[in-house]
């Protein structure tokens, strides 16, 4: 990655953290209730809904330069109409402009990024790559984010958090437009396809790839539990801090939870890189530790011990999103890149949406605690399910294929179930991790390619 492409990513981040300490904060100032939030934010995912899959193929068939710099123009909307707000009316409309800002600017930049970092250094530094964004997001996100909570504290209002997001905005808009190249990408480009073939295309990757299935179920459930967490996490913690004017300490935690996302990033390439087989089996370690963390969130009384709870979530997530992240863009390919991230961006809105309805109408009875029980529980049973199929599916695989290959008496399978026999060490592995196919048959790898 270049200096720009860093600092692009980095600002982006940055300008985003000063913001989100107190963003509910300010929508509750501005006109929302605790009955009305869960509703703006619906209502910013059917927005994002709308149009997240329509933004990414813009990205893929005209440019990701031009749907990021447009991305950019509606988030100044956005926060220009919050700051003239004081009703719910204007807070529905800052909330559907931020929505657009977040549909076009969900995989154009990261695509563009990585397309030109691939082109240039190989398909070998994919995990690297995904990794270095998500620690440049988190860690401007903590940088901002402990930022945004002393700047909301030093000046008495959230003002200064709204002008300083547009400042940055514009700079990025402005280094965006005169310095960041698309020629790499565009030069990949033979001949302009039709809407029509490139949604084809991309309905083709995602049949022919299971394992997209398997992480869209897991998307959608981490943006189920995502939501409730970013709704709720600043009420209540003001409700259980004995001192809760203090709004400095809410950069705090916002800090140390992106920096702990920072941190999982990190951790998780080396261990990808160490195990470079096992990603599938990572990533459900990860998601399922995410888990356990939010049932011992929820259930925190301690204003040390929520502090401690949030910045363990975030690290888990962190560590799970670069996992994730490597397994899609693994099965991606450059022209459709935008597009697939951005259905991934779809499908987390389609379960911040779920999340945002169910919430609205359960806090009053479930309060806090018990929505993050519920999401917590959800995210952890889908992890169990998700694992049982795919080992049942993968054990099935097995003896079918060592079952083919005593049929045709292609190899030899004596002790082929002792441990230490390649075959079975390689059907052990998730599918699409198998590093050399060619010591099975024809017939077996053929099988093995239908049925997984």
């Amino acid at each position: 990655m270049t200096k720009l492409q860093q600092a692009l990513v980095t600002m982006n981040s940055f300008s985003l953290g000063i913001i989100l300490p107190v963003l509910n904060l300010v929508l509750l100032e501005r006109g929302a209730s605790l009955q009305t939030l869960p509703i703006l934010m619906a209502i910013y995912a059917v927005t994002v809904l709308a149009l997240e899959l329509p933004s990414g193929v813009c990205a893929d068939l005209y440019g990701r330069k031009t749907v990021f710099l447009i991305s950019c123009g509606f988030q100044i909307i956005s926060l220009i109409l919050l700051i003239f707000s004081n009703n719910i009316v204007l807070l529905v409309f800052v909330v559907i402009f931020n929505g657009l800002s977040r549909a076009f600017s969900s995989g154009s930049l990261d695509a563009l990024i990585i397309d030109q970092t691939l082109a240039l250094y190989g398909d070998s530094c994919l995990a690297k790559v995904t990794s270095r964004l998500a620690i440049l997001e988190g860690s401007g996100l903590a940088a901002g984010g402990i930022a945004g909570g002393f700047i909301s504290y030093l000046y008495g209002s959230y003002f200064s958090n709204l002008i300083l997001r547009i400042f940055f905005t514009a700079v990025i808009f402005i280094l965006c437009f005169i310095y960041m190249k698309e020629s790499v990408v565009l030069a990949e480009r033979e001949e302009t396809i039709s809407l029509f073939i490139h949604l084809k295309k991309g309905w083709e990757i995602i049949v022919s790839a299971p394992l997209l299935r398997y992480i869209f179920a897991g998307v959608f459930f981490v943006g189920f539990f995502l939501i409730t967490i970013e709704t709720y996490w600043q009420p209540a913690f003001i409700n259980l801090s004995s001192a809760s004017d203090r709004t400095w300490v809410l950069g705090i935690i916002t800090f140390l939870g992106f920096l702990a996302a920072a941190a999982g990033n990190s951790i998780s390439q080396k261990i990808l890189d160490k195990f470079s087989n096992y990603h599938w089996c990572i990533y459900n370690i990860f998601r399922f530790i995410l888990a356990i963390g939010i049932l011992i969130f929820a259930v925190q009384q301690s204003s040390i011990g929520f502090i401690l709870g949030y910045a363990g979530i975030y690290f888990m997530l962190g560590a799970g999103n670069v996992s994730e992240n490597t397994l899609v863009n693994q099965v991606t390919p450059s022209h459709m890149r935008a597009s697939l991230l951005s259905l991934i961006s779809f499908i987390t809105q389609l379960g911040v949406m779920c999340a945002s309805v169910f919430s609205s109408i359960m806090i009053k009875r479930l309060h806090f605690t018990g929505l993050w029980m519920i999401t917590g529980l959800l995210l952890g049973g889908y992890v169990l399910i998700t694992a049982s199929v795919t080992y049942l599916k993968r054990g099935l695989l097995f003896g079918k294929v060592v079952k083919e290959l005593q049929q045709d008496n292609s190899c030899e399978i004596e002790d082929s179930l002792q441990p230490g026999n390649e075959l079975a060490h390689h059907m052990v592995k998730m599918p699409g991790e198998i590093e050399d196919k060619d010591e099975l048959t024809e017939k077996a790898r053929a099988d093995y390619e239908y049925k997984v």
